[in-house]
């Protein structure tokens, strides 16, 4: 029995060698870009084994992070808690807790297909605007089975994950939800680990890093190529199939300018719920929101006097209204959400000389 799990664990190294490939197959890549590369893919490692390991039992689900500040997925968004859940679509849950100051708090339900081909389908959502939420902040919402309580939602039977978005104008400052999940429709019980069970939960983990990573390289080609310094509509359907809220209109782009350069940004702000702009790097990780100006909001913003608003992208800062940095790097993935909006406006992006405004 010993040899047959050096034999699995083997194997698993070897194919984890493997995986190293997506970032070798990338060129012209900037020490930088690589070295982040392989961070990337070491940053995925953790939150697979975090899904398919700890949290991988849906019949006693838990919630996990699967982005994070220190390990990010897909245009994560720096004013997000994610909250995941594994979930079997055969069964029954009840998600309950406090939505706390959340200034959206919303609920999916997925089929999540990362692993295989890289999407991750909407099969119903909600938000807390259209749930009952009682005087003090509490809630119940009720996954599968038989309802007639307005906090709903049916459970398909090929939905494996639920995926709860908390987002906040200020995240640091305001109290966040407290969300649970349990099943009601299973008795958990005593799941002892064997070797067939971590031969598939050593396969599953690495086919999401692998899948997950060659999806959003693809996105990255894809923004490089056709919205270089520029936030167009893009194909909406297109984001959300691999996971994106239904609710958010996503405007992804590529900036890619020198050190003697910035960006400016001007845009109209649309009748929404929430909006934000945020810089990532070429993996599509949010930069890092802790330490450094890579994000903005209705909270943080300066608007112009006849209410639009300029953002002012630099390598290092600069004493100018609404300055981001991208930490030096010279490029990177880029997106502006918007939630709820009534319009969609698309931004006006130019790559200005330093000098010219130091001139003026």
């Amino acid at each position: 029995m010993a040899d047959l799990f050096k034999e699995k664990w083997d194997t698993f190294c070897e194919n984890l060698k493997e995986v190293g490939s997506i970032i070798e197959s990338e060129s012209s890549l900037s020490e930088t870009d690589q070295a982040e590369g392989y961070r990337y893919l070491l940053r995925l490692m953790r939150l697979s084994l975090e899904m398919n390991l700890e949290h991988s039992n849906p019949s006693s689900p838990s919630f996990y992070n699967l982005s994070h500040e220190t390990a990010k997925i897909g245009a994560d968004n720096p004013d997000n808690i994610y909250l995941n859940a594994n979930i079997d679509g055969k069964q029954s849950y009840e998600v309950y807790g406090n939505i706390g100051e959340s200034d959206y708090l919303s609920f999916g339900l997925k089929e999540n297909r990362y692993s295989k081909d890289g999407t991750m389908i909407s099969l119903g959502e909600i938000d807390m605007r259209d749930m009952s939420v009682d005087s003090s902040g509490n809630f119940s919402l009720y996954v599968g089975g038989e309802s007639d309580s307005k906090n709903f939602l049916p459970l398909p039977e090929n939905a494996n994950m639920l995926i709860v978005r908390q987002t906040y104008k200020n995240r640091i400052s305001q109290t966040h939800a407290k969300i649970n999940i349990k099943t009601t429709s299973s008795t958990a019980t005593p799941d002892l680990l064997t070797l067939v069970k971590l031969e598939n939960q050593l396969h599953q983990t690495l086919a999401f890093v692998r899948g997950t990573a060659s999806t959003f390289i693809k996105w990255v080609h894809e923004f490089k190529n056709n919205h270089k310094n520029q936030l167009p509509m893009g194909d909406q359907a297109f984001f959300q199939a691999a996971g994106g809220d239904p609710k958010i209109c996503y405007l992804h782009g590529y900036y890619d300018f020198d050190k003697s350069e910035y960006m400016e940004i001007t845009t109209d702000i649309p009748d929404c719920e929430y909006w934000n702009f945020q810089l990532e790097n070429y993996w599509m990780e949010s930069l890092d929101y802790r330490h450094y100006p890579i994000h903005i909001n209705e909270s943080s913003a300066t608007f112009n006097n006849d209410g639009t608003l300029t953002i002012n992208i630099s390598h290092l800062p600069m004493n100018i209204k609404n300055n981001l940095i991208t930490e030096g790097r010279n490029n990177g993935a880029m997106l502006l959400r918007w939630i709820g909006a009534s319009s969609y406006p698309i931004p006006n992006v130019e790559i200005k000389k330093i000098n010219s405004l130091e001139a003026g």
